[in-house]
């Protein structure tokens, strides 16, 4: 019994992925290529503007709360492991002008994640952060920068606080 109950689960998942790549794939067209065995677990989502570009390699998986939103470009290489609740952001909002409509100013920059890497859980990748290949990007991490092939980054526990210089 509970081999049949465990096979049932399994087609159910399978069913569940395969239904949201197409709802994906008919909402935001040929700007979103999706590879071979893309495997997420619950509430995965993703987000494009309408000149954002997705490109998901082969052989990822990400676990439960993941997010990836686009409005640049955000290209991920294949056999990657997402932890629980990793956010990615190609973009960020101008809040260093006198203008303070947050919501209509953009940085746009691409992300790009190579292969064989292990994002762990609560990341965040925001814009221009570029990967390379057979990294682990610890818990908690935030990143905007370029971290080379065969790396361990983690987060430093210290808070800093910044003013604001208005220009």
């Amino acid at each position: 019994m509970y081999i049949v109950i465990k096979f049932l689960e399994n087609i159910k998942k399978f069913l569940r992925i395969k239904i949201k790549i197409f709802y994906f794939k008919l909402k935001y067209g040929k700007r979103l290529k999706i590879g071979s065995h893309l495997i997420f677990e619950k509430r995965f989502n993703i987000n494009m503007s309408k000149n954002g570009k997705l490109v998901i390699g082969n052989n990822n998986y990400f676990n439960n709360d993941c997010s990836i939103n686009c409005h640049n470009e955000i290209v991920i290489g294949d056999d990657n492991l997402f932890g629980e609740n990793v956010k990615m952001y190609d973009h960020s909002h101008v809040f260093n002008t006198k203008n303070y409509n947050i919501k209509k100013n953009y940085i746009e920059k691409e992300i790009k994640i190579g292969n064989y890497n292990w994002i762990c859980s609560n990341a965040i990748l925001l814009y221009k952060t570029n990967i390379g290949s057979g990294n682990v990007i610890g818990a908690n991490v935030v990143l905007n920068s370029k971290i080379d092939n065969d790396y361990i980054v983690k987060s430093n526990d210290n808070l800093e606080i910044i003013k604001i210089e208005r220009r």
